[in-house]
């Protein structure tokens, strides 16, 4: 599953689609464990895992929320 290389929104967009798929061994563990130590249910932790690994791999930030 590599994930397609570019900037744009079409890009990130179907990489995160990719990532919402079925999450390998290692991606499952790690799921887990930030939706414990964030209180959150295990698809909110996939769901931000997959939009943290697609900016990440797209050379973008993640925008931060305003308090």
């Amino acid at each position: 599953m590599p994930l397609k290389r570019g900037k744009s929104q079409k890009t990130i967009s179907g990489n995160i689609k990719e990532l919402m798929k079925k999450p390998s061994k290692a991606r499952s563990k790690g799921i887990s464990t930030l939706a414990k130590k964030q209180g959150i249910t295990r698809k909110e932790a996939q769901r931000r895992q997959a939009v943290a690994i697609a900016l990440s791999s797209a050379g973008k930030a993640l925008r931060k929320r305003k308090k």
